[in-house]
């Protein structure tokens, strides 16, 4: 039998110490759907705990527009801007990508974006759930390339997972690991039952095997503690309004300031969900989808 000595007190403090660190130094990004103007202008001027912001293509075109300095003068030094395409059906299936490509190529500043393209719901038929997915891939594929082609480094392409079940998911795999996607998008805003979309948050990452994955529209800290652990970070708008209490004449800053710690505390290690990715470890060689890895 081994007995243990000193030094294998020493191995098993650092193993400890190294684990404690990765899951410390893990990306865990609480980020702020935010409006540029108003209220949110003022709430953010000189805002040193808000580090991720998110502004909807839209809105974050507009403000870009009519300011001089772009972004810089509504935007603290140390934060992070990401742009999604997530707005109204109609909205999404106007948008120009050559405009979209030009917008992204004016701005001066790293920036993440996410891409969005019509919809698809459970009353769709499968044809037409799978023709939006295949328009979607088309779109996101579109814009790599473009970016690729005019050097567009400063902007993170961030897509969607988009459809319902895992069939969807596999319609885009090949693409998606084909031009080095290593985090994925999950719109939780159009899906209630936080068991559902937990669900097809773990189907996606069975499929696409993603580094991290952003949440939008699921950050409440005990909804953060039921996402499966590959989510590295949540974006919303109505919680962290209502849990400061945001209104035209200010905001409570101690809060914020709990709130945001609860979520990202949540994010770091306070999750009670089930490690996901099962099927991935047990079908490693062969898969269900025929993919292999």
């Amino acid at each position: 039998m081994h007995q243990s000595s000193p030094e294998d007190s020493v191995v098993d403090d650092r193993s400890s110490t190294a684990s404690s660190l990765e899951d410390f130094e893990r990306r865990s990004e609480v980020i702020l759907r935010w409006d540029p103007h108003g209220k949110f202008l003022r709430f953010n001027k000189g805002n040193q705990l808000v580090q991720h912001l998110m502004v909807n293509y839209s809105k974050a075109k507009r403000a870009f527009e009519n300011r001089d300095s772009g972004f810089e003068s509504i935007l603290e030094p140390h934060q992070t801007l990401t742009i999604t395409g997530t707005e109204s059906d109609e909205k999404t299936l106007r948008r120009s990508r050559f405009e979209a490509i030009d917008f992204l190529a004016d701005i001066d500043r790293e920036v993440r974006y996410i891409p969005d393209y019509g919809w698809i719901y459970p009353s769709m038929g499968r044809v037409d759930q799978e023709n939006m997915i295949s328009h979607y891939v088309d779109r996101v594929k579109w814009f790599h390339d473009r970016m690729e082609a005019r050097s567009l480094s400063h902007v993170e392409l961030i897509p969607l997972a988009k459809g319902l079940r895992r069939e969807h998911y596999v319609q885009a795999a090949d693409v998606f690991e084909d031009i080095g996607v290593d985090r994925i998008g999950m719109y939780g805003v159009q899906t209630p039952s936080l068991k559902k979309f937990v669900r097809r948050t773990e189907s996606a990452i069975d499929v696409f095997d993603p580094g991290g994955i952003l949440v939008i529209g699921k950050q409440s800290p005990p909804d953060v503690g039921q996402l499966p652990m590959r989510v590295d970070g949540v974006a919303g708008f109505w919680n962290w309004t209502q849990a400061c209490n945001l209104t035209k004449d200010g905001y409570s800053s101690e809060e914020l300031a709990k709130w945001h710690y609860k979520v990202k505390q949540k994010l770091r290690n306070g999750r009670t969900n089930r490690q996901v990715g099962l099927n991935t470890v047990l079908q490693k060689e062969v898969r269900t989808d025929g993919r292999g890895r």
